[in-house]
């Protein structure tokens, strides 16, 4: 793949948390600038992009009043690939601003809310056919269990029992980019045996007051987040001491939690 979409953003004033198509890509702490892919979450023609403010209502439902000064920025970027010996400067297709006052009302909270049209060709992904589905009061408890079932397989380094939930997952990504669907999950479950191997889970995992489940546009997908509104599933590196965060969606269809992305 010799084209990358990258999106770029910085929250001013408070924390945030960037969406694209309904689906959380992560948190923006205040003042520090991310710049992520987003390949796994764009569709050809219009995508939705959303800035929520987290100064009140974690599932960004309802208006907030901006209780200090606080904008947002976020850039669309396509960078080409011209070899490691080049440096190639990043093309911007679009560069979005939104500020807000003190006492000012964020509606829905939520901070920017615009339609993009994206030079894209991959195929629709699972994800926007799952978002039209409705959600269950029993969703919670489903997930509940996934979470612990996730955590003692993790904890006891059942690779191969951990490999099949993201089936689904890496067999669209293969389809996307032509790649040869078992060297892909193969990839995915060396990333997973050295993730067991290499780190443990966070402590305050497993505290189920500190889950949160975000449901994405009020449909029975979610992500899988905690208080502080970061990756739910978050691991310790023996070797340097880093946090690794592994964000994860999880759709519910027939009775079944599936790892979305």
């Amino acid at each position: 793949m010799d084209k990358t979409l990258l999106l770029r953003a910085i929250a001013l004033g408070q924390d945030a948390l960037l969406a694209l198509n309904g689906m959380i890509l992560g948190k923006l702490n205040a003042g520090q600038e991310v710049r992520m892919p987003v390949h796994e979450f764009i569709q050809a023609g219009e995508n939705r992009l959303q800035v929520f403010s987290l100064e009140e209502l974690p599932d960004g439902e309802g208006s907030v009043l901006a209780k200090s000064d606080c904008s947002v920025q976020v850039w669309v970027e396509l960078q080409k690939d011209r070899g490691s010996a080049t440096q190639v400067e990043p093309h911007i297709l679009f560069a979005l601003e939104e500020s807000f006052n003190r006492g000012q009302r964020i509606h829905k909270a939520r901070m920017l809310d615009v339609q993009l049209d994206l030079p894209v060709s991959f195929p629709r992904w699972r994800y926007l056919d799952v978002l039209q589905s409705t959600p269950t009061e029993s969703d919670r408890i489903k997930i509940q269990d996934f979470v612990l079932n996730m955590q003692g397989l993790f904890r006891g380094r059942k690779v191969s029992a951990l490999s099949p939930y993201f089936t689904h997952r890496n067999r669209e990504i293969a389809t996307a980019y032509g790649l040869d669907l078992q060297q892909a999950h193969s990839n995915f479950t060396k990333y997973l045996n050295q993730l067991c191997m290499n780190s443990t889970l966070e402590d305050s995992m497993q505290d189920p007051q500190a889950w949160l489940f975000y449901t994405v546009r009020n449909s029975a997908v979610y992500a899988l987040l905690n208080m502080q509104h970061q990756a739910l599933f978050q691991f310790q590196c023996v070797e340097d001491n880093t946090t690794i965060h592994l964000p994860m969606h999880v759709g519910v269809l027939g009775g079944e939690v599936f790892v979305l992305r």
